[in-house]
C-alpha cells in the first residue's frame, strides 16, 4: 500500500498524537516530531463496515427481543452522541455496577441505525472559519501569535483547530472553493514579502529595492556598480572583504531572510501543515512549468476543454491554472501543492523588471548569486580556504565568517523559483569571461618569460580542482534538476547574461556569447568544463605549452643541465599534470563527438572520433617531436659517411665510447616517460618505438641518413669492451661482504641486465647484418685472445640474437664457438702425442736440439672466421718451427685432406727476459710479432751496437706490413711506464746535436723533450738496458688504432657487397614465383623481403644487373612489366 512521507522540518509544531493515522519512525515511540532524522508516516485508514449499535436488555416475560427505533427518534448533530430508548422519551438509567446486555438483568435488546440524514455545517461555518485561517495565515507572514476573533473575544487558536477546521471543510465538499480562497491568499503574502525588500522591514540589511509601477525592482546600474555584478572574477586576488563584495553578501542575506527564511520555510511551511487535508484532497493543474506559471486566469475560461470538477474561482485566479480533485486528475497530468503554487506566486511577484534602467528581483538574486559563487575563484588558488569564507559576517547563521552556506540557500532559492537555468547560464557566461582572461593573462607570461610552463599547469589543476569542489557545494545534491538546466542551456545555442546588454563593459563578457555543449550537462562537468574550454584549451598548441620552449624542460624531468635526459632520473610530476590534463581535453572531446554525430542507414558514427586532432593526439607528436630532437644530440657524429676517417683525438674517441652508453640512457629516459608521465598509454608506446627507431637509424636532423650503419657499429664495439673488460662487466653491481657467491650472483644479474638493454636498442637497428660484421670481428678476437670474461656470457648473448634475428644470423658465430671446442680437444690429444720423444727429422747426434717450447694451438674454420693479414716470409724461431712441424705432422696424420694456414698475427708468446737492474727474469707477455722483435736483440742492438732501424727489423723478422711492425716498435718502445723493454733513438735529435749548437747552461731549468710517437726510416732501437719494473709477469699490448680507414671501409664494403647478394637473390626468388610482375610491386615486395634498409635505386640497379645476365626480362608491350627467364 502506499504511504506518504513528511519532511518534519515542515511541520515541527505537530505531535504524532495530533495527526490522524500517523506513525513516526525513526525515533522511539511517543517521541516529538523535534528529532531531526525522524518523519512522519501517513498511512490510509482501514475502513470497517458500519454497523448498528445493538443494546441488549430484559423484557418482563424473561424474552429478549430486538426492537427498532422509531423512524422519528431524534438524532444528535455530533455522530459521536448516541441516545437509546424506547422512542417515548430518554432512555432508562442503567443501574451502578449493571453492564448493558447481561443476563443478570430486566431489560429489552435495541438496535441503533446509522444517521438517515448526514449531520450539516452551519451556514456562516465557511465565512468565519476562512476568515480564522486567513486572520492565521497573516499572523504567520508577520511572526505574531496566531489569534482568533476581534476585540475583546481574541483568544489563541492551536494549530490542531485549524487542522479539524479545515479538515471539516474538505468533508463538507469546500475543498475547490477553499483551495482557490488559500490560493489568493498566498498570492497576497507572497506580494508582501516581496514589496519588504523595498522598506526596512525583514532585516538581512543590503540594498533596499524600488516600487515602480506597483513593481517590486531594482535599479540595473545601481546594482551593478555598487556590487560589480560584471566585474572579471579571479583576477589579481579578486574582491574578498572590499564594499563590493560585502554589500553583495548583505543583499544575498536580505534576499535570503525575505525570500526563503520568512516566506517559504515559515509560511509556506505552516500553508503546507494547516491545508495537509485539502492538498490530499485537491490539486492544482496546469499545462504549463512550475516555472511558468504566473500568467493567471479568470476561472474555467482560461483552460479550454478543461475536464469536469474545475472550480469557478470567484474573485479570480493570480495563476494560470485550474483546481481538481485529486481523484478526478487524470494520470500524467501536471499538478502541483500548494508548496509548489506558494512558490510560483512568490516567483510571480519576483519576475516583473519595470521597464527600461530596472532588473526584476528574481534578476537581482541570480545575478549576485552567481557572482558570489565566482568569488571561489577570487585570490590566490594555493590558499586552502575558500574565497567566499574570507568576508566578515555578523550572522549567526554565518558564523567564522563562511557564508558559503548563506550562497547555497540562496541557490536553493532559485532552484525552487525555477530559475536554474538562468542562474547557470550566468555562471557560464561569467566564468567563460573570467577564465578566458586568466588565460590571456597567462599567455603575456609565458611569453615573457615571467612564469613557466609547470607552474601554468599547476594552476589549472588547482582550478580544476577547485572548480569539481564548488560545483558538488552549490549545486543541487541530485543532479537531475541541475542536468535538465544544463540541457536547457546546450538546446538554446549561444549564450548571454542576464543582465541588460548596456550593462555590461563593451568588451566584457556580455558581447561575448557562450556555447553550452551537451557532452558537459552534469553537475560534476559544469565548472571543469568551462575551465578546460577557456583556460586549458587555448594553451594546448604547438605555439603554447607544447612548444619546445615548455615542453622540452618538463619532458627533462627535472635533469641536470648538460647531461643525457634521463641520466639523473628526474622527477616527471609536471608530464603527469600534462599528460593528464590534455586527456581530460580529449575525453570531452570525444564525447562532444559522440553526442552531436548523426547515424546514417543506421551506422555507428556515433561513436567515431572527432575528424581534427584531440589534445592527446598533439601531445603525442610534440613528445615524438621532443624525442628526435634529444635524440639527434646523442648520436650527432663528427663525421659523416660509413667510409670516412675514423675520428682523432681524446675527445673524439670519447665521444664514440660515449655514444651508445647515451642511447641506452636515453632509451630509459623515454621509457620511464611513458610509464610515469603517460600512464604507459599504448598509443605513446608506438610513439616511443618510432622515436627510437629514426633516431637509431640516422633519420633525425643532424645525422646523416646512413640507415643505422654507424649506431650498429658502435653498438658492436660497445659489447665488445663489456665483455672483454672484467671490471665493466660487474660495474652496474656493488661490492658484496657475503662472498663470491653472492659477487657471482650479482654480476650474473648485472650482465642479464645489460644484454638486456642492448637487446632493447639492437631491435630498433636496421642495418642488422653490418652489426653483425663487426660483432663477429670483435667476437673472434675475444676467443682468440682469451679476453672473454666468461663463454657463459658470450653464448647467452649469441642465444638472444639468434632468437631475435633467426639461426642463420648466428650460424658463424656459433661455428665459433664448435671450433673453440674442437680446439681443446686436439689440442688435449697432441699433448699426448707430443709427449713421446721425437729425434729432429734430419738432425745429427751432436747437434745441439732446441730448447723446449710450450705450444697450443686453436685449429679454426675458415668459413667461420674473418680474414686476417698473412706473413708469408716470416722469419720463426728454431723452437718454433720444430714445434709448429711436429703438430703438422700430427694434423696430417689424423685428419687426411685437410690444409693448415697459419695465422701469426694472431699468435701469442711469453718470453723470458733478463735485464740488469731487474734481480730476476721477468715474463713478457707479447704476440708474435712482437716476440720477433724482441728476438732480434737476444745478442746484440746491431752491428755497430747503434742499433736497428725498423727496415732492419722487417729484414730479421720477415714482417713486410709496415704499418703492422711500426705499431709494434711502438708498443715495445712507447708505451705505457713499465713496459718500455726497448729504447728509441730520434735521428731528428741526434742531427740537432751533432749540428754544433751550444747546449743550455747547467743551472737553467730543463725543460722535458717532446718524443715524436712516430716511427722513421732512419729511427733506431736499441735494447733498455735500464728497464725496471716490480711485477715479474709484463704484459706489452701491441697499439693498434681503434679504427683505421681502410679497416672501416673494407667492412662496410663487405657489407655492401653481401647486401647486392641479398637483392639479387630477393628479385630473383619472386620473379620465379610471380613470372610476371610490374615495377612497382616488385620494389614492394623486395623493400617488404629485405631486413636491411635498402633504397629504390640500389635496387633499381640490380634489376638492371639481373636482366644484363638475362635473369629477367622486359615486356614488349610494357616497358615496366618484367617477366622471369626459366
Amino acid at each position: 500500500r502506499s504511504c506518504i512521507a513528511v519532511d518534519t522540518r515542515q511541520v515541527d509544531h505537530w505531535t504524532p498524537s495530533r495527526i490522524p493515522f500517523a506513525k513516526l519512525e525513526g525515533s522511539p515511540c511517543g517521541g516529538t516530531m523535534s528529532s531531526p532524522p525522524s518523519r512522519i508516516v501517513i498511512q490510509p485508514k482501514k475502513r470497517k463496515k458500519k454497523k448498528g449499535l445493538v443494546i441488549v436488555s430484559k423484557t418482563a416475560g424473561g424474552a429478549n427481543a430486538k426492537d427498532k427505533p422509531p423512524p422519528h427518534a431524534s438524532r444528535p448533530a455530533s455522530p459521536d452522541t448516541v441516545l437509546v430508548g424506547d422512542g417515548a422519551g430518554p432512555p432508562p438509567a442503567r443501574p451502578s455496577g449493571q453492564r448493558g446486555g447481561g443476563r443478570g438483568g430486566g431489560g429489552k435488546r435495541i438496535t441503533i441505525a446509522p444517521y438517515a440524514v448526514p449531520p450539516s455545517l452551519p451556514p456562516d461555518f465557511y465565512d468565519g472559519t476562512l476568515a480564522t485561517l486567513r486572520r492565521a495565515m497573516d499572523c504567520v507572514l508577520r511572526r505574531e501569535a496566531v489569534v482568533a476573533g476581534g476585540g475583546g473575544g481574541r483568544r489563541l487558536v492551536g494549530r490542531e483547530e485549524l487542522y479539524r477546521s479545515v479538515e471539516d471543510l474538505v468533508r463538507a465538499g469546500h475543498g475547490r472553493r477553499l483551495y482557490g480562497d488559500v490560493v489568493s491568499i498566498v498570492d497576497g503574502a507572497a506580494s508582501e514579502a516581496v514589496r519588504r525588500l523595498a522598506s526596512g522591514d525583514g532585516g538581512g540589511g543590503g540594498m533596499r529595492a524600488e516600487i515602480v509601477d506597483g513593481n517590486v525592482v531594482y535599479d540595473s546600474s545601481r546594482l551593478v556598480g555598487e556590487l560589480r555584478l560584471c566585474a572579471a572574477p579571479g583576477g589579481g586576488g579578486g574582491d574578498a572583504g572590499d564594499a563590493a563584495g560585502e554589500a553583495r553578501v548583505s543583499l544575498l542575506r536580505r534576499l535570503r531572510s525575505v525570500c526563503r527564511a520568512s516566506y517559504a520555510e515559515e509560511y509556506l511551511s505552516f500553508v503546507r501543515s494547516t491545508f495537509l487535508a485539502l492538498d490530499r484532497a485537491c490539486v492544482f493543474r496546469s499545462e504549463a512549468e512550475l516555472g511558468d506559471v504566473v500568467g493567471g486566469g479568470d476561472g474555467p475560461d482560461g483552460a479550454d476543454g478543461a475536464p469536469d470538477g474545475i472550480t469557478d474561482w470567484g474573485g479570480g485566479c493570480p495563476l494560470a491554472g485550474t483546481v481538481a480533485d485529486r481523484s478526478s486528475a487524470p494520470a500524467g497530468s501536471r499538478t502541483f501543492g500548494l508548496g509548489g503554487v506558494g512558490t510560483a506566486c512568490l516567483r510571480r511577484h519576483m519576475t516583473p523588471s519595470g521597464g527600461d534602467g530596472h532588473v526584476s528581483v528574481l534578476t537581482a538574486l541570480v545575478a549576485t548569486t552567481a557572482r558570489a559563487i565566482l568569488s571561489e575563484f577570487d585570490g590566490d588558488d594555493s590558499e586552502d580556504r575558500p574565497a567566499l569564507t574570507r568576508h566578515s559576517s555578523t550572522s549567526p547563521a554565518d558564523a567564522g565568517g563562511d557564508v558559503r552556506p548563506l550562497v547555497r540557500d540562496c541557490v536553493r532559492t532559485v532552484v525552487d523559483l525555477g530559475a536554474l537555468p538562468v542562474l547557470l547560464e550566468e555562471v557560464v557566461v561569467a566564468s567563460s569571461a573570467a577564465f578566458a582572461d586568466e588565460s590571456r593573462r597567462w599567455a603575456d607570461d609565458l611569453a615573457g618569460g615571467r612564469r613557466t610552463s609547470p607552474q601554468f599547469l599547476r594552476f589549472v589543476e588547482r582550478r580544476l580542482r577547485r572548480a569539481g569542489n564548488v560545483a558538488s557545494y552549490y549545486l543541487p545534491a541530485g543532479g537531475g534538476a541541475t542536468v535538465d538546466a544544463l540541457r536547457v542551456l546546450s538546446s538554446r545555442g549561444r549564450l548571454s547574461g542576464c543582465l541588460p546588454p548596456d550593462s555590461y563593459p563593451p568588451a566584457d563578457r556580455g558581447s561575448d556569447a557562450v556555447v553550452w555543449r551537451a557532452c558537459d550537462s552534469s553537475p560534476r562537468r559544469m565548472f571543469p568544463a568551462v575551465v578546460e574550454s577557456r583556460l586549458l584549451a587555448p594553451h594546448v598548441a604547438s605555439d603554447g605549452i607544447l612548444g619546445p620552449r615548455h615542453l622540452h624542460p618538463v619532458l627533462d624531468g627535472g635533469d641536470r643541465a648538460g647531461s643525457p635526459p634521463g641520466r639523473d632520473g628526474g622527477s616527471f610530476d609536471d608530464a603527469a599534470r600534462l599528460y593528464g590534463l590534455c586527456r581530460r581535453l580529449a575525453a570531452s572531446d570525444r564525447m562532444e563527438a559522440r553526442s552531436s554525430a548523426v547515424p546514417v542507414d543506421g551506422g555507428g558514427a556515433a561513436g567515431a572520433d572527432p575528424p581534427g586532432e584531440t589534445a592527446l593526439d598533439l601531445l603525442r607528436r610534440a613528445f615524438g617531436d621532443y624525442g628526435r630532437l634529444r635524440g639527434s644530440e646523442v648520436v650527432s657524429p663528427p663525421s659523416s659517411g660509413p667510409g670516412a676517417s675514423a675520428p682523432s683525438g681524446p675527445g673524439a674517441r670519447d665521444a664514440e665510447r660515449r655514444v651508445v652508453p647515451d642511447l641506452l640512457s636515453f632509451r630509459t629516459h623515454l621509457r620511464r616517460v611513458h610509464a610515469e608521465a603517460f600512464r604507459s598509454d599504448d598509443a605513446f608506446a608506438s610513439t616511443v618505438r618510432s622515436v627510437l627507431d629514426d633516431v637509431v637509424n640516422g633519420n633525425v636532423p643532424g645525422s646523416d641518413d646512413d640507415g643505422g650503419r654507424r649506431t650498429a657499429e658502435l653498438l658492436a664495439k660497445h659489447i665488445d669492451a663489456r665483455f672483454k673488460d672484467a671490471r665493466a662487466a660487474v660495474s652496474s653491481s656493488s661490492s658484496s661482504s657475503a662472498g663470491g657467491l653472492i659477487d657471482a650472483a650479482i654480476a650474473g644479474d648485472a650482465a642479464e641486465s645489460f644484454q638486456a638493454e642492448v637487446m632493447c636498442l639492437f631491435r630498433h637497428v636496421n642495418s642488422k647484418d653490418v652489426f653483425e660484421a663487426f660483432y663477429k670481428r670483435d667476437l673472434a678476437k675475444r676467443l682468440l685472445t682469451g679476453r672473454s670474461v666468461s663463454y657463459d656470457m658470450e653464448r647467452s648473448f649469441l642465444s638472444k640474437l639468434k632468437a631475435e634475428c633467426g639461426a642463420g644470423y648466428t650460424s658463424k658465430m656459433e661455428g665459433m664457438f664448435k671450433d673453440m671446442d674442437l680446439s681443446r680437444e686436439i689440442i688435449t690429444n697432441y699433448a699426448a702425442y707430443a709427449s713421446r720423444p721425437e729425434p729432429p727429422a734430419g738432425s745429427s747426434g751432436d747437434s745441439p736440439s732446441p730448447k723446449p717450447v710450450e705450444f697450443d694451438v686453436q685449429v679454426l674454420t675458415t668459413g667461420y672466421w674473418p680474414a686476417y693479414p698473412k706473413y708469408p716470409n716470416i722469419v720463426l724461431p728454431p723452437g718454433i718451427v720444430s714445434v709448429r712441424s711436429r703438430f703438422e705432422r700430427y694434423y696430417d696424420s689424423k685428419y687426411q685432406g685437410r690444409r693448415i694456414a697459419w695465422q701469426y698475427s694472431l699468435g701469442n708468446c711469453v718470453v723470458k727476459a733478463t735485464f740488469p737492474r731487474c734481480a730476476a727474469p721477468k715474463e713478457l707477455l707479447v704476440n708474435l710479432p712482437q716476440s720477433l722483435v724482441l728476438l732480434c736483440f737476444q745478442n746484440d742492438d746491431g752491428e755497430d751496437g747503434a742499433g736497428l732501424t725498423i727496415d732492419e727489423i722487417s729484414k730479421r723478422t720477415g714482417i713486410d706490413d709496415r704499418g703492422e711492425l711500426t705499431r709494434v716498435l711502438q708498443s715495445l718502445s712507447m708505451g705505457r711506464e713499465g713496459t718500455r723493454v726497448l729504447r728509441k733513438i730520434d735521428h731528428v735529435q741526434e742531427a740537432t746535436a751533432d749540428s754544433g749548437k751550444p747546449a743550455p747552461p747547467s743551472d737553467s731549468p730543463r725543460k722535458k723533450q717532446k718524443v715524436r710517437r712516430t716511427v722513421g726510416p732512419l729511427d733506431r732501437f736499441r735494447f733498455n738496458a735500464s728497464f725496471t719494473s716490480n711485477q715479474r709477469r709484463i704484459r706489452i699490448t701491441n697499439i693498434t688504432m681503434k679504427e683505421t680507414t681502410e679497416e672501416r671501409k673494407k667492412t662496410h664494403d663487405s657489407v655492401s657487397k653481401d647486401r647486392l647478394y641479398f637483392i639479387d637473390a630477393a628479385v630473383v626468388r619472386i620473379m620465379k614465383a610471380r613470372k610476371t610482375v610490374d615495377h612497382r610491386d616488385l620494389m614492394g615486395e623486395v623493400l617488404a623481403q629485405l631486413k636491411f634498409p635498402a633504397s629504390s635505386s640500389d635496387i633499381k640497379k640490380r634489376i638492371e644487373s639481373l636482366i644484363e645476365r638475362e635473369y629477367l626480362e622486359r615486356d614488349e608491350g610494357d616497358r615496366r612489366v618484367y617477366k622471369y627467364v626459366a
